[in-house]
């Protein structure tokens, strides 16, 4: 069992004349000090729980802030009563911990281990050669510390790293230790722990350091690894167990550059691209690319609204040739898997000499390094200031929209001074307000380009998108469930099958994916070969998607997994459900753009069939109008100039 010791360190070059420290193996403090400066070690005590030992040298550090208190910590009297407040914060905080834990009368025991230790040490300096090095002259030092750059892990998550980076062999508790105290990295508990003092009511503290979530999603348990009262955060649960008794260590990119020597990160921004853009797209493209090549402080966020089927990937290129040549590192964040896996072979091909990582739940390169990351948002979070340059896909998605815990991840993730490009077809609102100029405050349009955002209303091949075509259907469900015919649904099925079309259905509920598939072998029998249906909990999901690509099924029931990032020529939607409150305005957005992407079939059926009149199928209708006018105007401008 691990033990954290907390101790003071008073005297030597620091600004402050006594701060408190805590550290997992105390040798190694005393050595680094000798090394940079002579000073007095007054240790405190210790616990297995780091969330304790940080939150006792907050409390300390909060006391030796005063600078008569911090005069007289180096008195006996002065660190005696420094003890005696370390016994009695953590008493406080294990009788908050009981009343929570078992209620408001708590059983009588020690829910903490403190134990306190009375003893100083006086650190002479040895010479300045090794505070040349910080404490990182060992080979093996400087090499861990390299594998870590610009990662946030758990450390279990370190062991899991080294080990599949094949180091093995050195104990990584004073490695890791001397590149905190080196200031080349930061640690702290996975869960935080502290009392919030007020007038009325003391009450107990936990945030976790990884996510950011708070009491609610933190279960309080009896630890098998400390021994005594923990926590754990259920928000990250599935990226590991981040507790009171981990440590979490932060290790920032010290440099923005990936890849060693001119002529290796040229190679690797090499574009292999033979495509060409629209007139449009090449302004919008290079907009991009100037934002990424901009050094000025402060443009830090740049949005590209793009519409369906406008070419967003591909607008991506040369910012992201860009940022290679600079020999940054791109990280490009989307929601979905499906995305991650659709997009990473389209970025190798036209990349090819540099080294692109799909990094997803199950994948095996997560912990590879890469010139290019595309990960889900989740994944995100074991990124720590690593990348130059972070493109954050379709921020308007699941999981990512209005989620704190996966803007805090993909924000950690852009070093200082790095930038952050967003990509999106229907962007929400705070972007909009924040990135989006509008063209005088007499109107309410958004201006085609500024230096925070660029506006690409039109699709690459020239056609108007789609506009859906909403009927409202009485006892919509009812017919459903009874096998009842719902003559708008059964005349698109029937036209889309005999114009050898392939179809989407989209439905709100995984329960509903049988239902439908159900109602429609009644009515098209000799069609069930061909009928297939997907939800996110599908084991089968990514073989039943890549069926429908390779035309193996014609007709598609899924959830608003397949909303976005796939492209199917030669298609139509149907929406059953529309006033569904998971189909809001920007799902329907996306749902209708999965018609018409191609240049050879521009055009195509959309279908949102509604129980009741709902507000989002309507403002859905009317943004994809607005987006066909405003590329029509631009279109017209061109061919009067």
């Amino acid at each position: 069992m691990r033990e954290y010791l907390l101790y003071i360190k008073v005297g030597g070059e620091s600004i402050r004349p006594a701060q408190a420290y805590v550290t997992p193996c105390f040798s190694v403090d005393q050595s680094f000090w000798q090394e940079r400066e002579g000073c007095q070690l007054h240790v405190i005590g210790k616990s297995p729980s780091l969330a304790i030992a940080f939150s006792l040298r907050e409390v300390v550090n909060a006391r030796l802030a005063d600078r008569q208190e911090s005069s007289r910590a180096m008195s006996e009297e002065g660190l005696a009563e420094l003890r005696e407040l370390a016994v009695s914060t953590v008493r406080e905080t294990a009788s908050l911990y009981g009343r929570e834990m078992m209620g408001e009368k708590p059983l009588q025991r020690e829910w903490f281990e403190w134990v306190v230790e009375e003893r100083s040490v006086a650190v002479s300096r040895r010479g300045a050669e090794g505070a040349r090095t910080g404490g990182l002259g060992a080979k093996e030092d400087v090499g861990i510390s390299s594998l870590l750059e610009g990662r946030a892990l758990l450390w279990e998550e370190v062991e899991t790293l080294l080990m599949k980076r094949e180091v093995s062999g050195p104990d990584l508790t004073p490695i890791l230790h001397r590149m905190v105290l080196a200031e080349s990295a930061d640690w702290q508990p996975g869960v935080r722990v502290s009392v919030k003092k007020s007038w009325w009511k003391h009450r107990l503290e936990l945030t976790c350091d990884r996510c950011g979530s708070k009491r609610k999603e933190i279960e309080l348990t009896i630890c098998h690894t400390c021994g005594q009262g923990c926590a754990y955060c259920t928000v990250c649960l599935g990226m590991g167990r981040s507790k009171c008794c981990t440590p979490y260590l932060l290790v920032p990119s010290r440099s923005t550059v990936a890849r060693e020597g001119a002529e290796s990160r040229l190679q690797a921004s090499q574009l292999r691209w033979t495509g060409s853009y629209s007139a449009d797209q090449a302004v919008a493209a290079e907009q991009a690319r100037r934002y990424v090549a901009n050094h000025r402080p402060g443009a830090t966020q740049f949005l590209i609204w793009a519409v369906c089927g406008a070419g967003k990937t591909e607008l991506l290129f040369p910012s992201i040739s860009e940022a290679l040549a600079a020999g940054g590192r791109v990280l490009i964040a989307t929601p979905r898997k499906d995305v991650v896996l659709e997009l990473a072979p389209r970025l190798q091909r036209v990349f090819p000499h540099a080294r692109v990582i799909a990094v997803h739940g199950p994948s095996t390169e997560k912990w590879e390094e890469a010139d290019i990351t595309i990960a889900t948002t989740h994944q995100v979070m074991r990124y720590y200031q690593r990348f130059p340059l972070v493109i954050l896909d379709e921020v308007d998605a699941f999981p990512y929209h209005n989620n704190p815990m996966l803007y805090r991840a993909v924000s950690r993730a852009v070093q200082p001074e790095g930038k952050l490009l967003y990509l999106s077809a229907t962007p929400p609102r705070y972007l909009q307000k924040n990135l989006v100029t509008k063209l005088g405050a007499r109107f309410s349009l958004p201006a085609l380009s500024s230096y925070t955002h660029v506006l690409l209303p039109g699709r690459y091949h020239g056609s108007a998108l789609p506009v859906p075509r909403v009927v409202t259907v009485q006892g919509l469900h009812k017919r459903l469930k009874a096998s009842r015919p719902i003559p708008p649904l059964l005349e698109l099925v029937r036209t889309s099958l005999q114009s050898e079309r392939q179809l989407f259905l989209f439905v709100p509920r995984i329960d509903d994916v049988e239902k439908v598939i159900g109602y429609l072998t009644k009515f098209f029998p000799d069609e069930a070969s061909q009928l297939a249906g997907v939800h996110a909990a599908d084991p089968l999901r990514e073989e039943k998607v890549r069926a429908f690509r390779e035309k193996r099924y014609r007709l598609m029931v899924t959830t608003t997994i397949l909303e976005r990032g796939v492209t199917i020529p030669r298609s139509d939607v149907v929406v059953i459900g529309a006033e569904a409150p998971v189909f809001d305005e920007a799902s329907l957005v996306q749902i209708a753009g999965r018609v018409g992407r191609s240049v050879d079939d521009p055009t195509g059926t959309v279908l949102f069939l509604q129980a009741d009149r709902a507000p989002s199928p309507r403002a859905a209708v009317k943004q994809i109008r607005h987006m066909n006018q405003l590329a029509h105007t631009l279109r017209s401008r061109r061919v009067q100039t």
